[in-house]
This record gives structure tokens, C-alpha cells and sequence, in this order.
């Protein structure tokens, strides 16, 4: 980040400064220390800017595309973890998270339901291993396919 230096107080400013922060006096003719943001080179990490679902152009610093609603995000050379396409709208399936969150909801649900019914009935419910586990297998496969 380049540095505006006061002629008057010597005080470092920022590179968009007009007049000194300390002092009140004018910037116009201070000499800058650094480099300038705007000469930087900040490759490897770029923002893109055509948007990857909908081949729209991005508007500069957007968070998401005005058009379709994906999620911008700044790639880095190498990284495993950038996907080109974060929002799963469309059909085929859905994100980790989604399918986890679905799943555990759908567990929470059955267990409140099974709670009711034995409140209900004045009884326990006693599920065996060997059964329940296959269950909860069965809950997230249903909650990664996705409905729409």
C-alpha cells in the first residue's frame, strides 16, 4: 500500500488522502512511499469476471451475479477447495452442507416424532443398533436427493 508523506508534519497518510490527517495541510504535492494499489500485480489471486453458470460479465467487487444468483469467489492458483459453481439451483444433487443439514434435520424430526408417540402411548422405544444405524444411513442417502 503506497503512503502519502505530509511536507509539513511528515505524517503518513493513505494513498487517496487530499489533506493531512494531523495537521490539515494539503497532500498535492507530498511524494508517495510504496507502491501504488493500483499498479499492483496481484497474480494468482484474481476475482473473475464473467460469471461461470450464466456467462454474464460481473460488475467489479460483486458478491454474486445479478443474473443467476451464483456465488463469486476469488480463485487461487492451486487451490483444491474453489468450486466453479457454488449455488446448486439447478437439478443433479446437492452441496455437502445442503445434504447434511437436510439430514440432520430429518434425524431431529424422526426423533421428535418418536418422542410424541411415546409420550403418547406412556412407553420407551427401544431401536436396536443393527436397525438404527441402517436408518440413518437411509436418512442422509433421501436427503442428498435433492427435490424440487
Amino acid at each position: 500500500m503506497a503512503l502519502k508523506i505530509c511536507t509539513h508534519c511528515r505524517e503518513s497518510n493513505v494513498e487517496g488522502s487530499i489533506i493531512c490527517v494531523v495537521c490539515g495541510n494539503s497532500l498535492k504535492d507530498a511524494r508517495m512511499e510504496g507502491t501504488p494499489i493500483a499498479i499492483k500485480d496481484y497474480s494468482g489471486n484474481t476475482t473473475p469476471t464473467i460469471c461461470q453458470h450464466s456467462n454474464e460479465h460481473l460488475a467489479q467487487g460483486s458478491v454474486t451475479c445479478k443474473y443467476c444468483g451464483t456465488a463469486v469467489s476469488k480463485t487461487v492458483k492451486g487451490s483444491r477447495y474453489y468450486s466453479d459453481h457454488i449455488s446448486s439451483d439447478e437439478g443433479g444433487g446437492s452441496t455437502p452442507m445442503e445434504t447434511f443439514g437436510r439430514g440432520c434435520l430429518w434425524l431431529i424430526l424422526g426423533t421428535l416424532g418418536l418422542l410424541l408417540i411415546a409420550s403418547i402411548t406412556r412407553s420407551t422405544i427401544n431401536i436396536p443398533w443393527f436397525i438404527f444405524i441402517p436408518i440413518v444411513i437411509l436418512v442422509f442417502w433421501m436427503a442428498s436427493k435433492k427435490s424440487k
